[in-house]
């Protein structure tokens, strides 16, 4: 609904009538002390007109009898107080109590409303309390809420909120996960003629303090890339996150039923951009048999610069010729010269841990590393896209300095925040919530 212009002018001409009275009794108000008395005014306003037009709605829509799901005619017994957490704070209702004689079930029909939860955040508030919740630490956000709109909330209200729409997520997942194993279901997909060309994914992991051990976070990264702002690289544009805390069977189902959602399995072509972890390239060849397998040239550069430094001393000329033009020779996908390299540096025993990591990384990823194939094809070679997942949803979010988390915690908040940065929040927070 929207209020008249003739409802906000009245409301608008008694505030500044007030203000007027203030100023003729001759009382100087400085702007920040006006700006801070209209915003509580306009508040406090809210909160009470809120309050009595839920009770209006009450009075108008539920009267002294109501049919219960029994058939049998039920009474009003009272209308009862309850409270809601509002973006203007919290506020008291009243609403109807019935009680059916034959089956004994009472209730109240308001409360079944979407998204009126007595004693818990609106929908408006929730959302607001969540995108607090999964930005900074709980602590935190609870400061922001009140600075931003002078109410105040515990530490524990804003847990609630982040983590059930987390929750939500992680059915909206598990729905997925039924889906994309309904061989029906799938069969009535290829019958849709709008099919990518090509679908980007990136897998990669991170560790999360759980209680008085450490627990691999996971994520899975689609996206696909394109040009922008004239540039001839690519970029990553759309990109989704999705994780999990679960083990690797688990995450699997994750991974497949979300690139189901996406249309990922039904494009022409998929690449995966990842690092040489041996469990991430076994995942993806058991879901995705057919799809081109890219070490993240990033990666592969590191182990170069490792070597580099132990080979040599720090910044010397020389150290910096050989590291170009193994990086050169990188570049063009000249592995073969690299492990030989390698192999040789191992045998005569020089920066061996350095020279024996690097043959073993660049032997197992020896085809995922044709880099001046790849450039032709066009791909893109760099797996940013989940590295930057893992920065923001680990590092930046559940890692942050004395955090300690439960496992349903976690997986909540960590859920919570890749829908956020996922740009999936309006859809996330639109969807009804459980109490």
């Amino acid at each position: 609904m929207e209020f008249s212009t003739e409802a906000i002018e009245q409301m608008t001409q008694i505030l500044v009538t007030e203000f007027q009275r203030q100023l003729e009794a001759g009382e100087a108000v400085p702007f920040t002390a006006l700006e801070h008395a209209l915003r509580g005014a306009l508040q406090e306003a809210g909160c009470a007109s809120l309050g009595r037009m839920l009770s209006q709605q009450d009075e108008q829509a539920h009267g002294p009898t109501r049919r219960c799901e029994c058939q049998q005619v039920a009474s009003r017994i009272a209308r009862r107080s309850a409270q809601l957490l509002s973006v203007f704070g919290w506020l008291e209702y009243r609403r109807s109590y019935y009680h059916c004689g034959a089956c004994q079930r009472r209730w109240f029909p308001l409360d079944e409303q979407p998204g009126l939860r007595p004693g818990r955040a609106t929908p408006g508030m929730g959302r607001l309390l969540g995108m607090a919740g999964v930005t900074v630490s709980f602590e935190e956000a609870c400061r922001q809420i009140g600075e931003y709109l002078l109410v105040e909330v515990s530490v524990n209200t804003v847990r609630k909120e982040t983590q059930l729409l987390g929750e939500r997520q992680q059915q909206r997942e598990a729905e997925w996960v039924q889906h994309s194993q309904d061989l029906a279901y799938l069969q009535a997909r290829e019958r849709n003629p709008e099919r990518p060309q090509r679908g980007y994914g990136s897998i990669d992991g991170a560790f999360v303090p759980i209680g008085t051990t450490w627990k691999e976070q996971k994520t899975v990264s689609w996206y696909r890339a394109g040009q922008r702002y004239g540039s001839p690289e690519l970029h990553a544009q759309d990109i989704t996150y999705y994780t999990s805390l679960e083990g690797a069977a688990p995450f699997g189902d994750l991974v497949w039923a979300s690139a189901v959602h996406h249309q990922v399995d039904q494009a022409a072509e998929v690449v995966f951009v990842c690092d040489g972890a041996a469990w991430i390239w076994k995942l993806v060849t058991h879901y995705f048999p057919q799809a081109v397998q890219i070490v993240d040239w990033y990666h592969a550069c590191q182990y170069l610069y490792r070597l580099a430094e132990a080979l040599f001393a720090s910044d010397s000329e020389p150290g910096q010729a050989w590291l170009q033009t193994m990086l050169d020779r990188l570049w063009e996908g000249q592995i073969t010269h690299l492990i030989y390299t390698c192999q040789q540096l191992v045998q005569e025993n020089k920066a061996r841990p350095e020279a024996q990591a690097a043959l073993t990384y660049y032997t197992n990823n020896q085809t995922r590393m044709d880099y001046a194939h790849f450039r032709t094809q066009g791909y893109f070679i760099g797996s940013g896209p989940v590295e930057s997942a893992c920065k923001q949803i680990v590092a930046l979010r559940l890692r942050r300095a004395g955090a300690r988390w439960t496992q349903a915690g976690a997986s909540a908040t960590a859920k919570a925040r890749a829908a956020w940065l996922s740009n999936q929040w309006e859809e996330l927070t639109a969807l009804p919530l459980a109490v």
